[in-house]
Formats: C-alpha cells, structure tokens, sequence
C-alpha cells in the first residue's frame, strides 16, 4: 500500500473527527447555569447595612460565555399543566450595589446576581421556581427547593401587614 493514500486517509478521518466535534461544541452542547435563590445582606465597611434583599444568582458552568439578562419565575408543574397558571417575568432593581447590568457578557466560572428588594409582590404569586434567561432564550431554574427555602427565609423579614399590626397592638 502506498505511505501517500495511508497519509491522506489519515488526515481525512482527523478532518471529520475535528468537524464533528466542532459542531457537537457549538451547536449541540448548550452553555449551563446553576442557579441559586436565597436572601442576603450587604455589608460595607463603615456605610450602613443594605438588606435584606431576595437574590437570584447564576454561575456559569460553561463550556462557553454567555449573556444573561432577564429573570423569570414559574408557578409548579401541576398548576402550570392543570390549573394554566401563567409564567412571570420579574424586574430587578438595577439601581442595587449588588445587581449585575443587564445583559452582561459572563465568563465560564463567573457568577450574576440579580437583587430584589423584600416587598412581597413576588412572593405572594404561586410561584415554586425562579431561573434566568441566557443568550440563546434557555430559561435556567433554581430547585424549587431553593426556591422554597429562600421565599420562607425572605418571609420572615418581611413587615407584619398592617392589620396584623393593628391586632397585636390592639
């Protein structure tokens, strides 16, 4: 047999292995993130305390950058298949010290956070899950246990409403 023919046959296979595998990485094999729900305080040397405040952080596990941008929560999946309750997308406080810009390009090990203030509006909907959007229009979700955890840690410094208030003075 002729080196030449072994040689290009060689070169061919390494050519489509190279392009296969160049297409499962940008086509097939989607970025992912890891999300987190909790709620957190921020402290400042010599400023006072900020917070509490609900958090919704994603980390980017790769394999490549990505943008995220916009936040979403959603009712549980029983409600969401029988009762037709409807997905929420939900505005962050830009102006907070600890939200990410939106939009903004996340490295592969980097971290966003997007923070909203403890009003309750969102936690009083039939929400079990939170996730985040990323560049492609993939909605990434916290567990619902996280997500569960956080709305009662965020419930319990939430203001006594004000008829409860009324009651205990009363």
């Amino acid at each position: 047999m002729d080196l030449s023919l072994v040689i290009s046959v060689l070169a061919l296979l390494i050519s489509i292995f190279v392009t296969g595998w160049t297409v499962y990485r940008d086509v097939i094999q989607k970025p992912r993130f890891r999300v987190t729900t909790s709620v957190k305080h921020v402290y400042q040397q010599h400023q006072a305390l900020i917070g509490p405040d609900f958090w919704v952080e994603a980390l980017n596990m790769g394999p490549s950058p990505n943008r995220v941008g916009l936040v979403f929560a959603r009712p549980s999946w029983f409600n969401r298949k029988f009762r037709k309750a409807k997905s929420a997308f939900i505005a962050h406080d830009h102006t907070h010290l600890g939200s990410t810009a939106k939009g903004q390009r996340v490295e592969v090990g980097d971290t966003v956070g997007f923070v909203f203030p403890l009003r309750g509006e969102f936690l009083s909907g039939n929400f079990a899950q939170m996730g985040v959007a990323d560049g492609f229009g993939r909605i990434h979700w916290a567990s619902g246990k996280s997500f569960r955890a956080a709305a009662a840690d965020a419930r319990k410094h939430l203001p006594p409403a004000p008829e409860t208030l009324v009651q205990t003075l009363g």
